[in-house]
């Protein structure tokens, strides 16, 4: 990687679209992009200066095509460099005509991750915000997008250098008691070391709950299809699915594997999960599958218990575990008209908002189950202001590592007496959390760390 070389990058996604947009950065950026744009007001890119969003032409094969540049100056720029962004048709064709005379005039292809990494080099932003970019390209929902966010924007960083510059404190008044050792000087007590690593501890703590919170928000909530054999459970997983995936047939016990399948609602989406019918079983693989089940059920964010309403209406609020949500009446389509409209009855005149009356053949009541389905899940959508953090593998390893640690300074604390005794194993200790953070905002990262960092990039980010 020579940071000495313009590079440009296609920087929108793939495929047709109405705008493409081509990213150069480097000290010709503004010379080179002028090779194929012209302002419509006359003035020269190079002479302009940043913060300036031009309309123009785009001059290329011999035609010309509307197109603007957003134009941003040294240093007050994403990568620290000057940077020309093209606003283009979004037709692969002319992206590709651009990209291809941009290149003529003395660009080079930028690498993956390069715009982030000479960001990160020109000192813009710190390691936990590359991670931040990263995972906001990954990001699939709005919960991840805003955790990815909160990386970016360096809750992970304040946090981190926040505990290093305690504990940078900590260590030069523990390392001064070694230095006094034989004089009558206390630098600090073994109280005081406790109670102040006890607060290093609880930011730390806060920050590693915060990305367990994101992961909780990340997947996708689990929603399983409990209830006895042959209630129907297969065919409804198949109807609200729409993949005829779950082998359906009248014989009990068909379902053996668990199967799950996304599910689209009206604003969000979930993990729907068969699983095998719960009851008496006649064989070691229906125990086996029935043990399958009830782990599903145990990590279920839902329960809907499935129930065969032509063999009678079950006690209660559909006989449901204290865990369910959710209980549906199904093959209302083998009833007569006398005992359906007393099942309907039963289930409040389908105004009850946990029990559901559904046909998996005819399709009655799936839209209605749909609907409480997301409003079962209501309680879990992100709070926009819920601190959460997108934290990567080495996030949580560092973060694991630095609480050790000053768990580990607090327990040789906790064991002194009056005076802070084994003074060197406690800077020990201490320097052990330090380095740990210092990783995670980038303090001596080994080259190829970095190259493995940027390397999960894509191109033009």
């Amino acid at each position: 990687m020579n940071l000495e070389d313009t590079i440009v990058a296609v920087s929108s996604p793939p495929g047709s679209a109405v705008r493409g947009i081509i990213r150069l950065s480097g000290a010709r950026a503004f010379e080179i992009a002028e090779g194929v744009f012209a302002a419509s007001d006359g003035r020269r890119l190079p002479d302009c200066g940043g913060g300036l969003h031009l309309d123009g032409t785009l001059r290329i094969a011999d035609a010309g095509l509307p197109a603007s540049v957003a134009l941003f100056r040294r240093p007050r720029s994403y990568t620290g460099q000057d940077i020309v962004e093209i606003h283009l048709l979004g037709a692969p064709g002319v992206v590709g005509l651009t990209m291809e005379s941009l290149l003529g005039g003395g660009a080079r292809r930028a690498e993956a991750g390069e715009f982030t990494a000479r960001a990160y080099l020109a000192g813009m932003m710190d390691i936990a915000q590359v991670h931040g970019v990263a995972a906001m390209i990954a990001a699939r929902s709005d919960g991840q997008l805003q955790a990815a966010e909160n990386l970016l924007h360096g809750a992970l960083s304040r946090a981190a250098n926040g505990a290093r510059e305690e504990l940078a404190d900590l260590l030069s008044l523990v390392e001064g008691a070694l230095d006094f050792a034989d004089e009558p000087i206390e630098f600090i007590t073994p109280d005081q070391l406790r109670e102040r690593l006890g607060s290093v501890r609880e930011s730390l703590q806060g920050a590693a709950d915060a990305g367990l919170r994101a992961e909780r928000w990340g997947r996708l909530p689990r929603v399983v299809l409990t209830g006895a054999p042959n209630a129907g459970k297969s065919s409804l997983f198949n109807r609200l699915t729409g993949m005829d995936r779950a082998i359906c047939t009248p014989v009990a016990g068909t379902t053996r594997d668990v199967l799950s399948a996304p599910l689209q609602l009206r604003h969000s989406e979930c993990l729907l999960i068969d699983a095998a019918g719960t009851g008496e079983a006649t064989s070691d693989v229906e125990a086996r599958a029935q043990d399958a089940a009830r782990r599903e059920s145990a990590n279920a964010d839902l329960l809907i218990e499935v129930y065969d309403a032509s063999r009678g209406r079950p006690s209660g609020r559909g006989g449901l575990s204290a865990a369910s949500s959710l209980c549906v009446a199904n093959k209302s389509d083998l009833l007569a008209s006398g005992g359906l409209a007393e099942l309907r009855e039963w289930a409040g005149n389908s105004s009850s908002d946990t029990i559901c009356v559904t046909s998996a053949l005819t399709g009655e009541g799936c839209e209605r189950l749909r609907r409480m389905i997301e409003d079962g899940l209501g309680d879990r959508p992100m709070d926009r202001n819920d601190a959460t953090i997108a934290l990567m593998a080495e996030h949580r390893e560092g973060l694991q590592g630095a609480i050790a640690a000053v768990e580990g300074a607090i327990a040789i604390a906790s064991a002194s007496g009056d005076s802070l005794e084994n003074a060197d194993l406690v800077a020990l200790e201490l320097r052990t959390a330090a380095d740990a953070l210092g990783l995670l905002v980038g303090q001596d990262l080994a080259d190829d760390l970095l190259g493995r960092i940027f390397a999960r990039f894509c191109v033009g980010k």
